[in-house]
């Protein structure tokens, strides 16, 4: 099948909707199929096993600030003016879009002769006024979790099937600490490194772990890695708390170099205020054998089992959150054992070959008429 994944973000954001692109989409090549990504100009290809196709787009930023879903769905639609002759001419047998906002590129597409069967995996609620004209255009509804499925199935009425994101797990798999890359990271020799993977925007919460962070012994580190738009506060933060010197910006990294970060830290963080319909994050640190504590709600909560794999703990309750982090860092081997039973929950159920499995039994059964739940 030649299968289309049609994202304008894909190609310049590090992210965990980008990331289901592109390796849903090898694992698909992998299994023989032709897939393309449709995305923004910029950024390169992370395989080359899948072909990127890059579009111009006028991006959010340069759009009128009435709400940042607005600005979303002008840029799809900026998007969608360059790249929709593409989209139907390219002779696809699936698109796979993410984003409610793709849905009137999809309707349109198909007004203009697209036979394809088109699958909206939701990763998340960004809804709008007039989405549901347009989720007719949909013909099969996926979610990475049941938590978010049954956002997307009170918001549409369509029944939605739940299919895991994945982690490639020989790419991420525990590996040797690296004295050269902890120097190069300021971290010294010695010292016990939290660390938050993701983008740096406010509902991640990483200010309750910077706010914690003094509270505990001074030779633990904070790892922090990604960027985005409230780094500034966060510096700012870290300075107010006299933390310069254990709070380590890393900034964007390209995603083969995760696994030897990861491999520098004792405990993967993920303190969400907002909601997370899944958390691709916890499961590629998990796989590295990492033991993570995320806060309890939405998806993260069929990752992570407490007292097994790592933690579930309230979202932005500083208190609990040093708490948990003092307990497990006073318990190297607790650690090592929670390590090790999150690798091996990851290799039996979260893999990308076991997503792309599941998307090629789904296509191969052909677009169904739509039912609701």
């Amino acid at each position: 099948m030649k299968i289309c994944f049609y994202n304008v973000t894909a190609s310049f954001i590090q992210g965990g909707l980008e990331t289901y692109c592109w390796e849903a989409g090898r694992a698909l090549a992998r299994r023989g199929h032709r897939v393309s990504i449709v995305a923004g100009l910029g950024g390169e290809p992370r395989h080359e096993e899948v072909e990127l196709l890059r579009f111009p787009f006028r991006r959010e930023q340069q759009w009128p600030d009435f709400g940042t879903r607005f600005r979303r769905l002008m840029e799809r639609l900026s998007f969608a003016r360059h790249s929709l002759a593409h989209l139907v001419d390219a002779g696809y047998d699936a698109v796979i879009v993410n984003k409610p906002f793709d849905f009137p590129i999809l309707w349109q597409a198909r007004k203009k002769g697209l036979a394809a069967q088109t699958i909206f995996r939701s990763g998340g609620t960004e809804f709008y006024f007039g989405d549901r004209w347009f989720a007719g255009s949909i013909d099969h509804w996926l979610s990475t979790s049941r938590y978010n499925a049954a956002q997307v199935e009170a918001r549409y009425g369509r029944k939605v099937e739940v299919v895991h994101n994945g982690v490639d797990v020989e790419r991420f798999q525990p590996q040797e600490r690296d004295a050269q890359l902890r120097l190069r990271l300021g971290l010294p020799g010695d010292a016990r490194v939290l660390a938050s993977v993701g983008r740096l925007v406010g509902w991640k919460g990483l200010r309750v772990i910077l706010d914690l962070l003094p509270q505990l012994p001074r030779d633990v580190h904070y790892l922090v890695v990604g960027e985005g738009p409230d780094e500034p506060r966060l510096r700012e933060q870290t300075a107010q708390l006299g933390l310069g010197e254990r709070v380590h910006f890393c900034g964007r990294i390209a995603h083969a170099q995760l696994p030897q970060l990861l491999a520098q830290a004792e405990l993967l963080l993920q303190p969400s205020l907002g909601e997370e319909s899944f958390g691709i994050t916890l499961v590629e640190a998990m796989a590295c054998a990492l033991p993570v504590l995320a806060s309890r709600q939405g998806g993260m909560t069929e990752i992570v089992v407490p007292g097994v794999t790592g933690e579930l703990l309230p979202p932005g309750e500083v208190g609990a959150w040093r708490e948990a982090i003092a307990a497990l860092l006073a318990q190297p081997e607790r650690m090592r054992a929670l390590g090790a039973a999150a690798r091996a929950r990851v290799v039996a159920e979260f893999t990308w070959a076991a997503n792309a499995a599941r998307l090629e039994q789904l296509l191969q059964g052909g677009a169904k008429p739509c039912a609701a739940s």
